[in-house]
């Protein structure tokens, strides 16, 4: 069993939902978001995003689950313990999740606690821990967080593209024009340039914290 956990809705259509997608024709795949979608100063309703996350995640054949903390107003203990319920409910085998470096802060709080989570203890059924990456969010750390994220694992998407397109114009008012990076043509060129790095045509790339073989 595989885990995403992200901080929002929307997030996981932006990031690796090639991968997702991928891994869930053959495993069975869970997607959280801790967030319910309620941005400040937004003038869309959380529930407009709570929708797109469904039905995002029904495209990409994994079970949603959602709960109900606030975007930019995330608790620390409260997210280590409802990835803590989480894990030891679906005892998932990996786990994918922000990247610790994001300028995002709701990303790095996500992505801290599911490295103490995600501990390898002897009783873990959790066996690999990878990091994504998510534009507006990784790429506008401008590497000035450390550690940098420097991927060192892939994922062929070539044929799972199209769907990443579809999933991200769920979320409409999260979708902007060229040459902004949360635009379709960014998203294509970014997994062009994942893609030729390791000599296929589109690819989403992952920081591997840890695997146990």
């Amino acid at each position: 069993m595989i885990l995403f956990i992200f901080a929002h809705p929307d997030d996981e259509s932006y990031g690796p939902s090639g991968t997702i997608s991928k891994l869930s024709d053959n495993n069975k795949v869970v997607v959280i978001s801790l967030c319910k979608g309620d941005k400040p100063h937004a003038t869309h309703v959380s529930s407009d995003r709570i929708l797109a996350f469904k039905e995002s995640c029904r495209l990409l054949n994994a079970q949603p689950i959602i709960f109900d903390q606030s975007d930019c107003n995330m608790d620390y203990s409260e997210t280590l313990e409802t990835i803590e319920t989480v894990i030891e409910t679906y005892k998932p085998e990996e786990v994918y999740t922000h990247n610790i470096s994001d300028i995002h802060k709701d990303h790095r709080i996500v992505s801290e606690a599911c490295m103490v989570a995600c501990r390898p203890k002897t009783q873990s059924t959790v066996r690999a821990l990878y990091m994504l990456e998510i534009p507006s969010s990784t790429d506008w750390s401008f590497g000035q967080i450390e550690p940098v994220f420097v991927p060192n694992y892939y994922v062929d998407v070539t044929d799972k593209i199209v769907l990443k397109q579809r999933v991200m114009s769920l979320y409409s008012t999260e979708l902007y024009n060229y040459p902004d990076c949360r635009s379709i043509e960014s998203m294509e060129a970014l997994a062009m340039y994942r893609g030729k790095q390791v000599g296929v045509h589109r690819a989403e790339a992952f920081k591997q914290v840890y695997r146990l073989c």
